[in-house]
């Protein structure tokens, strides 16, 4: 019992010392304007219910998984470019930011919130997995593997990923805080599992998730190619895309 409780404490410890820097969430909503779009909602585990903006614009959807520091909204500017391509377009918010804030950021959460929406995209919109593009930056890329992983998509975007909560801390810190993080989004050990489409985007100097681990990340997918941003750190990413790499991109999202 005693052993128990200690695990106990010792757990919810590293919960209080890592999450804040994992969910740093912004203290704001952003609801995206797009035609024809709107919030949506899903009923997800623990009472809880998923929230996301769904826009209109194709068979295919594409999902997006924002970033830590950001909400739903924060992607309303890449995704209206590709509503514009022909796709329809989903962001999720995560429980814990913005229309979801009232509810607690953890991995499992983030996950379970995930599939409830694009199980709503399935029965309330006609979304099949089969025509659904997981489209990740940053944090996003561990909720888009494990949604993948789950048979919910079957292409992968993933840009600025990362091995693991733990190898970042690491690379950040020290070798001891790896075993501080509670929320380990293991997308190194889910690879092999991913057997669809993948395309990783990473920046050659990337000061916050090593260029490294999208390298690494591609060498590990079954069925990865990778496309290295010379110049392009962390949040500079997209308008370091050259035109040809940005077409590269547009390929892939609309392969069959």
């Amino acid at each position: 019992m005693l052993f128990l409780s200690v695990t106990a404490v010792l757990f919810a410890l590293r919960c209080a010392i890592s999450r804040p820097a994992i969910f740093p969430a912004p203290q704001y909503r952003l609801e995206p304007q797009l035609p024809g779009g709107g919030i949506v909602k899903a009923a997800s585990t623990g009472g809880r219910e998923a929230y996301g903006y769904y826009a209109p614009g194709g068979k295919r959807l594409i999902v997006f998984f924002h970033g830590n520091g950001e909400v739903m909204g924060s992607m309303q500017e890449l995704a209206a470019i590709m509503q514009r391509e022909g796709f329809s377009v989903l962001m999720a918010e995560y429980p814990g930011y913005g229309y979801a804030s009232m509810y607690k950021a953890t991995e499992e959460n983030l996950h379970d919130d995930a599939a409830a929406l694009l199980k709503h995209m399935r029965e309330k919109y006609g979304h099949s997995e089969a025509d659904t593009l997981l489209w990740g930056f940053s944090l996003g890329t561990g909720v888009a593997v494990e949604t993948g992983k789950r048979q919910l998509g079957e292409r992968l975007l993933l840009m600025a990923p990362f091995t693991s909560t733990p190898d970042t801390a690491q690379h950040h810190l020290f070798f001891a805080a790896r075993w501080l993080i509670t929320d380990k989004f293991d997308s190194k050990s889910k690879a092999l599992a991913i057997p669809y489409p993948v395309l990783i985007v990473h920046g050659e100097e990337d000061s916050v998730i090593p260029f490294s681990m999208g390298k690494e990340l591609a060498g590990i997918f079954p069925h990865a190619s990778f496309i290295p941003v010379a110049g392009a750190d962390h949040n500079d990413l997209l308008a370091r895309l050259s035109r040809p790499q940005w077409s590269e991109i547009l390929r892939f999202a609309k392969a069959q």
